[in-house]
């Protein structure tokens, strides 16, 4: 089945994101960042564009900030690049990023990884509700700039604004 993988900082709203767009809970959600330590696949079934379509959604674990050894963060790092390097059913990798966030070294590592390796993948701006409305377009648009790619989307789990645009993106990128 085709693949959507969501990647991202800790605590950026990635379980959110994955229940939001699914309509129902099935990642676990909480208030201390790191909770998700393995690769988990979740077979989500819903309407995109009037038909119903089928995929797995990957919630992979979140970097930047955990309270793990560095080795286990390390394994971790290998765990995300074995699974995604060749990976013929990924069909796009969404980026869960906190847009009230700077981007730093880490993005743009992770930025680079992701080109370097021919993942076709799209900007989630997530928590796009706590700022506001001009404020938010403005840093879509420098986003935009940034990665020179028009597939940047403003989203919120909170109020759901962004939810069907993106689920329409994910209808055409798995085709």
């Amino acid at each position: 089945m085709p693949e959507i993988c969501f990647v991202g900082r800790s605590n950026v709203g990635k379980s959110s994101l994955l229940n939001t767009l699914a309509s129902r809970k099935i990642a676990r959600t909480g208030s201390t960042p790191g909770a998700t330590r393995l690769i988990n696949l979740y077979n989500v079934r819903c309407e995109w564009e009037g038909r119903k379509r089928e995929a797995i959604f990957s919630d992979f674990p979140g970097f930047g900030y955990s309270k793990v050894s560095k080795g286990i963060y390390q394994n971790w790092q290998a765990m995300v690049e074995g699974y995604m390097k060749d990976n013929e059913w990924i069909r796009r990798v969404l980026w869960a990023f906190d847009i009230r966030r700077a981007f730093d070294g880490l993005d743009q590592m992770l930025l680079e990884w992701l080109k370097g390796n021919g993942l076709a993948f799209s900007l989630v701006l997530t928590k796009a509700d706590k700022e506001g409305r001009g404020w938010a377009l403005q840093t879509r648009q420098a986003f935009q700039q940034r990665l020179g790619s028009d597939d940047v989307f403003l989203f919120s789990s909170k109020d759901g604004s962004g939810r069907q645009e993106l689920l329409a993106h994910i209808a055409r990128s798995i085709g």
